[in-house]
């Protein structure tokens, strides 16, 4: 038993065993408990009891079971914050009780030496120090934050083409449209069927010009066949192998399969050569499936009893390496994609991950369910792989499936409320997926009728005109380790449990998503200061709890006062958007408390870090407003010259550096919003605003 000192205080207490290995941190009572990944889907872990190891979890019907594992919390105490991180891979049981979170291998962990690091300080700082350790996130291109749709599968190159063409039919934004295993020549990876996709390079040529691109399903499991990735695979001896030598056989889509060992050099070179074929045929970028790995297809078996072995003379036990095997496949996936485009950022999508997968790839919180309680699971996952060093991940919009365990993947239509609801907090999530099962009907956004069809675009649309925000909050994980999403309590001193259903979009954009069916209102604890209404302009005083209507097609969303907004007008997808109309809304702070906002605009898709920053700040002056716009750096140069500046009715004109330029009624209604605000165009190289 150990206990950490600062100065004369105690900071936490904990006791440990190598064998077999057990750590019990203690925490005071009433203590709340956040991290761990996505393993649980409750706003915190407290009085949670599962398992640190990466696993199909059979649409969460294995209780206790998680597609990730990160063996890093945070303790929230009435006095401390502090965050602890196990430095071990071995599969962990993980008991959160009311005084102690309690570790215990859930395997043999060889006398292996664990280092414990206690990381403290405000919760930005904890988040910095995080990502020293385990890395920061890649920073994606731009398409990559737009809408991304799906399904298991669109099977034949036509449907895609289909799917593609009704977006831009009933003038939906979006960019990417999945290809999930069906697009494989028997389930094959790296091949196309000359049945279903005979053509995938002119299909990728006409996605291109509707606007979208694809990502493409890639399985770890490779098929015992004659063909290219099999063959050369075991030649070059990167396949796992039992402890007698042989390969490792499992059993996926294709039936017999073998898996590499991406412990080895050589087999995460040979694998990044296999995606030669999909990256000749125009895919985009990857989404990395069953790669828990999946060893038994739909079964319930125990990974660790099976007689699977790595390193080029078997030498590493699974046990030690599972909870990696996602993370060292996306750098494989990574060096592909760098080695076909080095002058693109590339973009990766991951089910299962480890500390440090946000380095190479996003992460999705796997085969849920179409319930509201998904729904609700949804944000909190988020908001706990955020706080584990992970800002761009999601879930899939509308459910996966329709039940937990083996028969999940048979579902009837969710119903439209629940996928409105979820469309709506979906928009305003880092990754934005709808997806579904093969045995299900169709979940397009015009799969639920015109009314939805009508919700769904407003919140597309909105996620769109909010892109300026969502990327400069990507770059700024990419800098800083915080996450896009936050709980509330990470910037504001409010109740964590009053306000756990609600989260911040960076510091300035609060949203309460409506999580409950039948629900037409919500009440929600603002915190202290002036907030504004993002769609009727209505300022609403904070510190107190106030009820909000929430119509179907209606998130709540709130500006704080004082934080300048850039947003976008809306094009087929980011790239267009990036490039269209730019507005800045600002209003006042409070009174010697500057505003303070950012824009972030590149080519979207270049990895050579040419970028324009441009960082404003609002000052309260008492009846007037001053914006001041500083520009950081300017390698790269925007298409807009100029920006549409609005403002609250209550100003009349503005002084852009000495000239005087009036400010006229400017209805946002074609916006999706209802309110009325003064305008005016002034163009990007302003510096100085003064409005009166």
């Amino acid at each position: 038993r150990r206990t950490l000192i600062d100065g004369d205080s105690a900071l936490v207490t904990m006791s440990a065993r190598v064998e077999p290995f057990v750590l019990s941190v203690e925490i005071p009572r009433g203590t709340r408990v956040y991290g761990f990944g996505a393993a649980t889907g409750a706003p915190t872990r407290n009085g949670a009891r599962f398992r640190l190891m990466t696993r199909d979890t059979l649409f969460f019907g294995i209780p206790g079971a998680t597609y990730t594992a990160f063996p890093f919390f945070w303790v929230k105490a009435a006095s401390e914050t502090f965050a602890v991180l196990l430095a071990t891979t071995y599969p962990l049981d993980v008991e959160v009780g009311a005084t102690a979170v309690t570790m215990r291998g859930a395997c043999d962990t060889e006398k292996s030496a664990v280092d414990v690091i206690v990381l403290r300080g405000s919760p930005a700082q904890i988040l910095a120090d995080l990502g020293s350790l385990v890395g920061r996130t890649f920073l994606p291109p731009a398409w990559a934050l737009g809408f991304h749709q799906s399904r298991w599968s669109y099977k034949t190159q036509s449907a895609v083409l289909d799917v593609a063409r009704r977006f831009r039919a009933e003038e939906l934004p979006a960019d990417v449209v999945h290809l999930d295993i069906h697009y494989m020549d028997r389930y094959r990876v790296f091949t196309f069927s000359t049945e279903r996709f005979p053509r995938p390079r002119a299909m990728h040529d006409e996605l291109r010009t509707l606007g979208f691109r694809t990502l493409a399903i890639i399985d770890p499991g490779v098929s015992v066949a004659p063909y290219r990735a099999y063959e050369e695979g075991k030649q070059a001896g990167i396949f796992c192998t039992r402890s007698d030598k042989t390969l490792y056989q499992g059993k996926v889509w294709p039936g017999a399969t073998v898996f590499p060992d991406f412990t080895q050099v050589g087999a995460r070179d040979a694998w990044a050569r296999f995606h030669a074929p999909l990256l000749d045929a125009g895919v985009a970028g990857f989404w990395n499936d069953m790669n828990d790995p999946v060893l038994q297809v739909g079964e319930t078996y125990d990974p660790l009893a099976e007689d699977i072995r790595h390193g080029a003379f078997g030498e590493i036990p699974h046990r030690r390496v599972r909870n990696l095997y996602a993370n060292q496949m996306a750098t494989a996936t990574v060096k592909a994609l760098k080695g076909a485009r080095p002058a693109e950022r590339p973009f990766v999508l991951t089910r299962s991950g480890f500390l440090g997968i946000q380095r190479h790839s996003a992460v999705w919180t796997g085969d849920n369910i179409s319930s509201w309680q998904h729904l609700r699971e949804n944000l909190h996952m988020v908001l706990n792989l955020g706080l584990c060093g992970v800002p761009i991940c999601g879930a899939d919009i509308g459910g996966f499936g329709g039940r937990p365990g083996k028969l999940g993947a048979v579902k009837w239509r969710p119903p439209a409320e629940l996928f409105v609801r979820w469309m709506e907090l979906g928009a305003l999530l880092p990754f934005m997926r709808v997806h579904t099962t093969l045995y299900s009907p169709r979940q397009e956004p015009w799969s639920f009728g015109k009314v939805a069809l009508a919700h769904a675009k407003k919140q597309l649309r909105r996620r769109y005109r909010l892109l300026p925000l969502l990327y400069r909050l990507v770059l700024e994980a990419h800098e800083t380790g915080l996450p896009v999403v936050r709980p509330l309590w990470l910037s504001h001193d409010v109740d964590a449990e009053a306000t756990q259903d609600l989260f911040m979009l960076g510091d300035a954009l609060l949203a309460a998503p409506v999580l409950e069916a039948g629900r037409t209102s919500r009440s929600l604890a603002l915190p202290p200061g002036a907030w504004i209404d993002f769609e009727s302009g209505e300022v609403v005083a904070g510190g107190r709890t106030v009820e909000r209507k929430a119509p179907l097609g209606t998130l709540p969303l709130f500006v704080k006062a004082g934080a300048p907004l850039f947003t976008l007008g809306v094009g087929r997808n980011a790239e267009e958007t990036l490039q269209g109309p730019l507005a800045l809304e600002v209003s006042a702070p409070s009174p010697g408390k500057p505003g303070r906002g950012s824009l972030f605009l590149d080519d979207g898709i270049g990895a050579g870090g040419a970028r324009f920053l441009l960082d404003v700040e609002t000052h309260d002056l008492g009846g007037r407003l001053r914006v001041t716009l500083a520009p950081g750096d300017t390698s790269f140069t925007p298409a807009q010259t100029e920006l549409e500046l609005r403002a609250p009715r209550a100003f009349e004109r503005a002084i852009v550096d000495g000239a005087v330029v009036p400010l006229l009624p400017r209805d946002l209604k074609d916006e999706d919003r209802h309110q009325t605000v003064r305008a005016a165009r002034i163009p990007l190289s302003a510096r100085t605003i003064l409005l009166e």
